[in-house]
């Protein structure tokens, strides 16, 4: 199943949780929402410069 990772994000963000996000979702399953946790962690992370 390929889904948004802003879908994913979206719900969590309004508190769903995964069990939750799968009654919305039904297509997924807990997997696909730490792919999704760890696609938008990977996408954000970047080096810290220090003055």
């Amino acid at each position: 199943m390929r889904g948004r990772v802003i879908d994913i994000l979206d719900l969590l963000a309004a508190g769903l949780n995964q069990d939750e996000i799968i009654e919305e979702l039904p297509d997924l399953e807990k997997e696909d929402i730490l792919a999704a946790l760890k696609y938008a962690s990977k996408k954000l992370d970047h080096p810290v410069i220090a003055a």
